[in-house]
């Protein structure tokens, strides 16, 4: 069945159970945990140019810790993040400092990252997925057929695209490269970001290093359109640093390849991040690479076109998976009603709840009361608000409850 339809149990927590309770010779799920950063603000030499605050590490280090906290086993997580480089960048007993080590200090008691300085790269997430083991690689995802039950991969950084093609920047591809609030009246809506052409761009997640892993790095560019990164402007021109969408949809294929009833759960983590699930979307894509049998849960943050908010869709889904865990592992059977797809749905809810007056100020933007310049401002203003935070997120899954908000409608048009 697709992964949807398969219990959490059977999917990812099977790491946690004790080894008698394994269904078949299957081990238990792997997660592996990637925190990158731009080479431009993270990977620059000296230290000293970079930036003060490095976004990725502190997500990376709640997931991990809890996961631990639920059960996996540490030797089931494999960890790709700057945490010794960052750290030794920065002098102790002063923030930023002390503020990272109390956040990671978890990951920091039991070894530290399994990959930190510049094996924060893409050729490492590659190797380490397909279960490339070699000296500089020795933890990796088995890659033998049947050997595990699952493994997710889940990505915090940031990501962009760029075109596929070389090209003059067009004023076309400009518009979709700025931000809310930059080149664009502050007061006014949002930048309009045009739909781009999943054919003619490539959609890419930042890493601080490039690819350390030279021959790895070269089969990885070599069927990736990176000639349109040369025009493409700073943080959109270094592909080396770049792991792309079609790099790890050919890792996913390889994964099928070899194990096809491993399945694999994906959390893309960052702007434009559903630039990496566009090929879900198209049938012909789907048939050509037989994705269709894929056992395959790919979740993104944001749209392809789109920034993601900073935590994003990270901080909700392993704290019910966290959650979901310990009650599960504890049971007598792995047998269980949950599903993946129920625990995306609570995850997603939790992240339109929480993350509400991102949506409440953005609709502000767009519309406001046609009675704000016939009675008390202040009062218009300070209703709409109210009546706005109490629709927007009041549906089933935290989306905003579309009859709640044309009643809405109704009322404040009638004052």
């Amino acid at each position: 069945p697709p992964p949807a339809t398969h219990p959490v149990a059977n999917l990812l927590l099977a790491g946690c159970l004790p080894v008698g309770m394994h269904e078949g010779k299957r081990e238990g799920a792997y997660y592996v945990l990637v925190g990158g950063e731009a080479h431009e603000t993270q990977g620059v030499e000296p230290r000293s140019k970079r930036e003060l605050m490095h976004t990725s590490l502190t997500y990376v280090a709640s997931a991990y810790d809890k996961l631990r906290k639920a059960g996996v086993p540490r030797d089931r997580i494999i960890t790709i993040v700057q945490l010794k480089d960052y750290l030794e960048a920065h002098e102790d007993g002063k923030y930023p400092k002390t503020m990272y080590l109390k956040e990671c200090a978890r990951l920091i008691k039991e070894g530290g990252a399994d990959y930190d300085y510049k094996m924060v790269c893409p050729s490492t997430v590659w190797r380490v997925m397909l279960g490339l083991k070699d000296e500089k690689h020795p933890k990796v995802v088995p890659r033998e057929k049947g050997k595990i039950r699952s493994v997710t991969l889940a990505i915090y950084s940031h990501g962009d695209s760029h075109p596929a093609v070389r090209t003059e920047r067009a004023d076309e591809e400009k518009k979709t490269e700025t931000r809310a609030g930059i080149d664009t009246n502050l007061m006014g809506p949002p930048v309009e970001k045009p739909h781009l052409d999943p054919l003619k761009h490539e959609w890419f997640v930042h890493m601080p290093y490039p690819n350390q892993d030279k021959e790895i790095g070269s089969q990885m560019l070599s069927f990736v359109a990176t000639d349109g990164a040369t025009n493409a402007g700073k943080c959109r021109n270094n592909p080396p640093c770049y792991l792309y969408a079609t790099q790890l949809r050919a890792i996913f294929c390889s994964i099928f390849a070899a194990d096809p009833n491993r399945p694999v759960v994906a959390l893309l983590n960052y702007c434009r991040s559903g630039g990496g699930i566009e090929f879900l979307r198209r049938p012909n894509t789907r048939k050509l690479l037989g994705a269709n049998n894929w056992p395959l849960f790919l979740m993104s943050s944001c749209q392809a076109s789109h920034d993601a908010l900073v935590g994003g869709l990270w901080v909700t889904w392993f704290e019910n998976l966290s959650k979901k865990i310990p009650r599960i592992s504890q049971s007598t059977s792995q047998k269980s009603d949950e599903t993946l797809e129920s625990l995306f749905v609570e995850a997603k809810k939790s992240y339109h709840v929480e993350n509400r007056y991102e949506v409440k100020d953005l609709v502000k933007t767009f519309a406001f009361p046609s009675i704000f310049d016939q009675m008390d401002r202040n009062k218009v203003a300070v209703r709409y608000d109210t009546d706005l935070a109490n629709v927007i997120a009041a549906s089933v899954d935290g989306s905003p409850d579309y009859k709640l908000v044309e009643k809405m409608q109704q009322d404040q048009k009638i004052g």
